[in-house]
């Protein structure tokens, strides 16, 4: 206790460096040690914490109406001095006789009670001049006042009876009270509130009064019906205030959010029974009325909204002095832009020099690569027409007298052009020039073609199997023959190796496609196998094959097979069946052939077997074989002509047991007496997925005409 006095004069000393520093430690202390343990830290303990307190009320109103510390005070004191302003007034209302209460007036004494929708409430309690502005004490004072007067029992007492105008206006009395006490009622009754008309532009009559004088009792009658806080709201400011103010101030009316909702004048329903419907039509009626009214009124502070702005000499001041500055800059800015496009377009117009004299020069190469280019073409046109015309006129080297079949000269020119479009213009100038040389046999001629296709096929330049007809197929026959040998034993003890994997064989359909498709794309079409080939695998719904087998296939149909015979004779003659005719489909011919009918002999019942595969004969002829001869061909449809027409013609490619069932509900389900929507075929094919109308049509058919078949068989029996 003696050196209290001390400490405190100690304290108050001001704190230096050297007063922080530590004393001299003990004579004990272990210097080795940076730290003495005096004690452990206890366990900690789970405690549930609450948060409560006016400063945790603070918190969450800052964070609920996203404001600052400031302002969040700073409306606390606001709301509190609000609070206690307005109970002073309702506290000097109530006891203060300082307003005047208004004379009746004569409309409102003859008033209908039942139309208390259509009166002036603060008129008929004396309160007009005052309307929104008056406080509950004065509406209970002002009540008073007149049902003192007005009360039918004063009324009849005075004047010995009753009358009914007195009653009525006392109803209408009670009824306005009854609005303006309730503040729910009185809010929806002041939404409704008449604003005069002179409102919307103080300054139309010529008064002369200052603009901000004009205006300001209008914005400020208006901001009663604000959603935010109308004493947070900008104000009209000064003459002298500033653009950014004013600004402020037009922004808040152009965004302005009214709580006006028009309640008020919902209608109601009558005194007749209720009814769900009626209400809801009366509910949805209402809806759509206050919505028409909170447009207009939106419309109105709108209109008002632009008056002021258009008579507002302040934005006028800002606009001139906006239009100096923007005069300024742009005149500063388009020296500055004609400076740098006068420099532009120097540069421009020397690289536009430069590149127009780029561009003439591609221009003359171009055209003259382009002269070039097209005289070759047309010069190599002319060789080959040239060779055509020289090889015409030796009868394609064949001897007087004798012709070329039609079906091999189209073999023949196509071979032609397929080896002339491999040969360059030196080369065809060099052939045509050796085929015109005078006192030449066609053998000579002929020789000459077949060294140019042999040439190109030790060159690599051509496949052997497209220039059969110049005897190339020989040269590389030979080396298929060398390679087969050579390579017999490795095959034979691999059983693995699918390099000689044969082609799978043709059907007669694929056969009458592939001479249907030769006819089509004659010689000199561009990639003609490529095309006959994707041809017949459109029309067959089969893989595509490769060309060179199409190629071949085509060479073994010249040659002559039973199964190519047979279809020559069903497509090739002109008065034979036209495979146009039939539908580019596969038919359901399981593995099996129909056989040729002969005219000398009567159709077999039999079927023939699977298609038989084209056989090579052993050595080239010597002159291309013409097709069969057509004596033997009927002149009916392909198919019922190979059966005798004892067998119907097959529809479309194989039906599975699935979709025939499918087709035959479909049958069942749209039989021919429906009469439903749309067409009876469109859906039958709807229940059969991935089948046309027309596969089914033809199904059907074919089912029909077996059915006949088999009757017809039945009873010729």
């Amino acid at each position: 206790m003696g050196n209290s006095s001390s400490a405190t004069k100690d304290s108050l000393e001001p704190t230096t460096l050297d007063s922080l520093l530590l004393g001299k430690a003990p004579a004990d202390w272990d210097y080795s040690q940076t730290h003495v343990i005096h004690g452990s830290i206890s366990d900690p303990i789970l405690e549930k914490i609450e948060p409560v307190g006016p400063q945790y009320l603070a918190h969450a109103r800052r964070k609920l109406f996203s404001r600052s510390f400031s302002e969040d005070e700073a409306h606390v004191a606001r709301s509190a001095a609000e609070a206690a302003a307005a109970a002073q007034l309702a506290e000097d209302a109530e006891n203060d006789d300082d307003f005047d209460i208004e004379p009746d007036h004569k409309d409102d004494l003859r008033r209908d009670a039942k139309d208390w929708k259509t009166q002036d409430h603060y008129r008929l309690l004396g309160l007009g001049s005052i309307r929104w502005r008056a406080t509950r004490g004065m509406i209970k004072k002002a009540h008073r006042t007149k049902v003192l007067v007005h009360h039918p029992d004063k009324k009849s007492g005075a004047s010995g009876g009753s009358s009914s105008h007195d009653d009525a206006f006392f109803k209408c009395l009670q009824k306005s009270y009854e609005i303006l006490s309730d503040p729910v009622k009185r809010r929806q009754y002041d939404s409704v509130d008449n604003i005069p008309e002179d409102a919307y532009n103080p300054l139309k009559d010529g008064v002369d009064l200052d603009f901000i004088e004009a205006w300001k009792p209008v914005f400020e009658r208006e901001i009663r019906f604000s959603v935010k806080d109308r004493h947070a709201a900008p104000t009209i400011g000064t003459m002298d205030s500033t653009k950014a103010e004013v600004e402020k101030f037009y922004g808040f009316w152009y965004d302005f959010e009214s709580w006006r909702s028009f309640e008020y004048l919902d209608k109601e329903e009558g005194d007749g029974p209720e009814n769900r419907d009626d209400k809801r039509y009366m509910e949805k009626k209402n809806k759509a009325e206050r919505a028409k009214l909170k447009k207009e009124d939106i419309a109105r502070l709108r209109k008002l909204v632009d008056t002021a702005f258009a008579l507002d000499p302040r934005m006028a001041a800002f606009k001139e002095q906006e239009k100096e500055e923007k005069e300024a800059k742009k005149k500063e800015r388009q020296d500055k832009e004609k400076k740098v496009r006068l420099e532009a377009e120097r540069e421009a117009a020397l690289a536009k020099e430069r590149e127009e004299e780029l561009e003439s020069e591609a221009r003359l190469k171009r055209d003259e690569e382009k002269k070039e280019k097209e005289a070759k073409k047309k010069t190599i046109r002319k060789e080959k027409k040239n060779i055509k015309t020289l090889i015409k006129d030796s009868n394609y080297f064949y001897a007087k007298g004798s012709s070329i079949a039609p079906s091999t000269l189209e073999i023949y020119l196509s071979e032609l052009e397929t080896m002339m479009d491999k040969l360059s213009l030196e080369d065809l100038e060099r052939i045509r020039a050796d085929l015109s040389a005078p006192k030449k046999s066609n053998e000579d001629k002929k020789k000459i073609l077949s060294t140019e296709a042999r040439k190109l096929v030790q060159d690599g330049l051509a496949n052997p199997e497209s220039l059969t007809q110049f005897g190339a197929d020989n040269v590389e026959r030979k080396k298929e023959v060398k390679q087969e040998t050579t390579l017999s034993a490795p095959q034979e003890s691999s059983s693995s190796s699918s390099s000689n994997v044969p082609t799978k064989e043709w059907s007669v359909e694929e056969v009458a496609l592939l001479i249907k498709a030769a006819n089509k794309f004659p010689g000199g079409v561009s990639d003609r196998w490529e095309t006959i080939a994707a041809y017949v695998a459109l029309h067959t719904g089969l893989p595509q094959r490769d060309p060179d087998d199409v190629i071949k296939k085509s060479k073994a149909v010249q040659k002559g097979s039973s199964q190519e015979a047979t279809v020559r004779q069903l497509q090739f003659q002109k008065k034979t069946y036209d495979v146009t005719d039939a539908p580019s489909v596969r038919y359901d011919i399981e593995g099996e052939v129909p056989p040729v009918v002969d005219a000398k002999k009567p159709a077999s019942k039999k079927k023939a077997p699977a298609t038989a595969p084209a056989t090579e004969p052993s050595k080239k002829p010597t002159s291309p074989t013409p097709p069969a001869s057509t004596s033997a061909t009927p002149k009916t449809p392909a198919l019922a002509a190979v059966t005798g027409g004892s067998v119907p013609p097959a529809p479309a490619s194989l039906w599975t047991a699935a979709e025939q069932k499918m087709l035959e509900t479909g049958l069942k389900a749209y039989p021919p007496s429906w009469q439903g929507e749309g067409d009876r075929w469109d859906k039958i094919a709807e229940t059969v997925p991935g089948r046309t109308k027309k596969e089914c049509k033809l199904r059907v058919k074919y089912l029909q005409d077996q059915v006949k078949a088999q009757k017809a068989a039945a009873a010729g029996k």
